[in-house]
């Protein structure tokens, strides 16, 4: 997996084929995920990137608060979101983005 996002609410799976992305219940939960709610996302297409940030903005925009927390295996991609969440944060609502821990 390239990367987990997880939620303090219940996060829909897609398969965006075209764009090389799914996002998938997740099964193996790194200890770092402290939320009770997480997907794993495979990502074969890092210039479809702007995909996760959508995601992550109409899940927000169904409630009045949420709070995430999406953990980044590879430091481009992680880098790159950073800089997409940062410009894109609704109020009320948290994320917090990682590398993820070997």
């Amino acid at each position: 997996m390239d990367l987990f996002i997880a939620s303090d609410r219940q996060l829909p799976i897609r398969y965006y084929v075209n764009e090389a992305i799914w996002i998938r219940r997740g099964c193996f939960s790194p200890p770092q995920l402290t939320l009770p709610f997480f997907v794993e996302v495979e990502i074969k297409n890092n210039d479809n990137l702007s995909i996760i940030t959508q995601y992550i903005r109409e899940f927000q925009c169904q409630y009045k608060s949420t709070e995430m927390q999406i953990l980044v295996k590879d430091n481009v991609i992680y880098t790159e979101m950073e800089v997409m969440l940062n410009d894109q944060l609704l109020s009320n609502h948290t994320i917090t983005i990682h590398p993820l821990s070997k």
